[in-house]
């Protein structure tokens, strides 16, 4: 009960921040806080009627909740594909790390210092001149570089760009946190035993690692939700954030991000409940 209270105060604050930062650009633009505070207001009261709200469509008010659903979906498609890789690959790539010798380790955590750097742009600029380079070199076009028109829809090129830098973030954390794990006793304990290194590294340090890289994983998310506003520009898909650079109004800022927030805010708050039913059995042993 306590931990379904925690989830739902977690929820009602997330949109509450959400509400807030769509009223920003009226502060920024007019500098007027009672301003501000109106804009606020008009937001949260459109929020409560959510199944009313309109958008505008080429100066026409259409219904928002009508139009929303494939590209929400399609938004989701890519959001949720290029997490999951970058999260899937890191993990598998972490795993091969810890085996390597120590100057290795610290070559690639170099590496990935100096690619964490890398402005988005460039990044999404580099992956569609080598898919053009691959054609060009092979013949083979790997993916279109842009989508057509609203029926049109491209999955690799965007989650290739969303997924990038994420994956380089979650690597080098999920390589720092596991070498502080390796240094416990446990572990020294278990391999003096004739455990196998990678055995230990795979069914104990990971899960042991796996509620700070929960953690983590949540600012990576804020990021990638950001960044799917420029990936949708760029690529000319119409996903959901359409919405919110065709009619850029905060009621609309704030439901495409409400709308984008609620599945991950379900799935995280899943694993936030396995993870303290999980160590209380723990301490309960």
């Amino acid at each position: 009960m306590k931990i379904a209270k925690k989830l739902l105060m977690q929820l009602l604050l997330t949109f509450l921040s959400i509400i807030l930062i769509s009223g920003l650009p009226e502060l920024i633009m007019n500098k007027n806080v009672s301003a501000y505070f109106e804009k606020v207001k008009t937001v949260f009261i459109e929020m409560l009627r959510f199944n009313e709200m309109t958008y505008l469509n080429q100066g026409i008010k259409r219904p928002f909740l009508e139009d929303i659903w494939e590209p929400y979906f399609y938004s989701l498609t890519i959001l949720f594909g290029a997490l999951f890789i970058a999260f899937c690959f890191a993990q598998v790539l972490t795993w091969g790390t810890l085996m390597l010798p120590n100057f290795l380790r610290r070559i690639i955590k170099n590496i990935l210092t100096f690619l964490e750097s890398l402005p988005d742009l460039l990044v999404f600029a580099l992956v569609q001149m080598g898919i053009v380079l691959i054609y060009k070199k092979t013949g083979v076009l790997v993916s279109n570089v842009a989508s057509l028109g609203a029926e049109d829809r491209i999955y690799i090129v965007p989650i290739t760009c969303l997924m990038l830098l994420p994956f380089v973030y979650f690597y080098k954390m999920m390589i720092l946190m596991t070498e502080e794990e390796m240094g416990k006793q446990y572990v020294e304990t278990s391999l003096a035993k004739g455990m196998k290194r990678l055995y230990v590294l795979v069914f104990h340090v990971t899960r042991n690692t796996s509620e700070g890289i929960f953690h983590f994983s949540k600012s990576v998310l804020w990021f990638m939700i950001s960044n799917l506003l420029l990936v949708e520009i760029i690529f000319n898909i119409h996903g959901i954030t359409h919405y919110m650079y065709h009619d850029f109004r905060p009621e609309m800022l704030a439901a495409c991000l409400i709308l984008l927030v609620i599945p991950f805010f379900l799935i995280f708050a899943l694993f936030e409940w396995t993870i303290m039913r999980y160590s209380k059995r723990s301490e309960a042993l």
